[in-house]
């Protein structure tokens, strides 16, 4: 469950980095987030285990982060109000990965959606993923059994994959990679 912060003074995303739980800033409201289920565990998991072996197959120089590192939106765009925690995140620009987190555009990102954090994941985190120059974004939505994915080659229009009605989905930032939706939809 997701626990607006109720604080008046409000947070800085200094407060929010030091923090030592799963908490995010998203428009200057605190965010900490419960522990995930198993199945969002696996769907992590497998998203950011075919980004790695994909990259480290093709000699790639990406990076892939899973949750708990935090993205400095802050940093890239004009809305001062957000520090993300991307459920799995590709990074290509070495300058920008620091031991704090990550201070440049990811090239994908994926949010695996819960009750609690689908409103964000469908909302302000794909409208500042779009901001910050986010290539390819999915949120993998377990109880829909969907994927909807955003491109900023299609200006970020939706395009939703249902399954069992679609069985792999590719990943257009790495061509030649698709992904099995039965390893975490089933």
């Amino acid at each position: 469950m997701n626990y607006p912060s109720n604080n008046k003074i409000g947070y800085s995303i200094k407060d929010v980095s030091e923090r030592e739980d799963h908490a995010e800033l998203i428009r200057g409201s605190l965010i900490v987030t419960d522990k995930t289920s198993v199945a969002h565990n696996n769907a992590v998991l497998e998203v950011a285990t075919a980004l790695r072996q994909f990259v480290t197959a093709n000699n790639g120089k990406c990076k892939v982060f899973t949750e708990n590192v935090a993205l400095y939106c802050d940093e890239l765009c004009d809305d001062k109000g957000n520090l993300f925690l991307p459920d799995v995140m590709s990074v290509c620009d070495e300058a920008g990965i620091k031991d704090d987190g990550i201070h440049t555009a990811p090239l994908f990102v994926a949010e695996v959606t819960s009750e609690s954090t689908k409103k964000n994941d469908y909302g302000i985190k794909m409208l500042t993923y779009r901001d910050i120059g986010v290539k390819e974004y999915w949120v993998v939505d377990l109880q829909r059994k969907s994927v909807v994915r955003y491109l900023a080659d299609n200006d970020f229009a939706p395009e939703v994959i249902v399954y069992p009605h679609i069985t792999t989905i590719s990943v257009q930032v790495y061509p030649s990679l698709e992904i099995d939706l039965a390893q975490f939809f089933e």
